[in-house]
């Protein structure tokens, strides 16, 4: 089954749009979104206040019925792994509530570089050089939106997607820290 996969290069952007709808995977695995403090992925600005901001609000999730809500990394990352019905899932009602609950304590989102779309081009024109021929263009936005079947070339668990991603993560804003991996939308 045909998972859509959005590549969304500046992490803040992603708090706002956690609420995106996941879509179904046939090969068991689970989708795994990303939420940064900061578009580099580290938690140096505001003197940290990123991931101060980002473990409350990972706190009150739990508190508002999310148990196995993550706390964020040293650099103010959250990965949750959810699939369709899990408490992680963006779509639950659970998870809704307790977004609403507790959405003002995220950190702002941040604007993306301005060299975003220029940086994110020159990742893709490397992930085809490096032999993902049909690695697509970013949108003018500077997101990556690539249509991937799970052991696909467009798969990010693909080992060809892997080493060309170690290869071009140094055209990727920050390198590639802080990037994230969203599931979302039909497929």
């Amino acid at each position: 089954m045909m998972q859509r996969l959005a590549v969304l290069i500046a992490g803040p952007l992603v708090c706002g749009l956690l609420a995106a709808a996941c879509g179904s995977s046939g090969s068991g695995s689970r989708p795994v979104a990303s939420l940064s403090s900061s578009p580099s992925g580290s938690a140096t600005s505001s003197g940290g206040s990123g991931h101060a901001s980002m473990l409350a609000y990972a706190r009150c999730m739990r508190a508002h019925g999310i148990s196995d809500f993550p706390d964020p990394d040293a650099h103010g990352n959250l990965q949750l792994n959810a699939g369709a019905g899990s408490p992680l899932d963006p779509n639950n009602p659970l998870f809704k509530a307790a977004d609403a609950a507790c959405k003002s304590l995220r950190p702002a989102p941040q604007a993306p570089p301005k060299d975003l779309r220029a940086k994110t081009l020159a990742y893709a024109r490397c992930m085809r050089a490096h032999g993902i021929s049909d690695f697509p263009d970013p949108k003018p936005d500077g997101t990556l939106q690539i249509q991937a079947t799970p052991g696909g070339d467009l798969d990010p668990n693909n080992s060809q997607y892997k080493a060309a991603h170690d290869a071009c993560k140094k055209y990727m804003p920050g390198g590639g820290a802080g990037g994230s991996l969203n599931t979302g939308g039909a497929s």
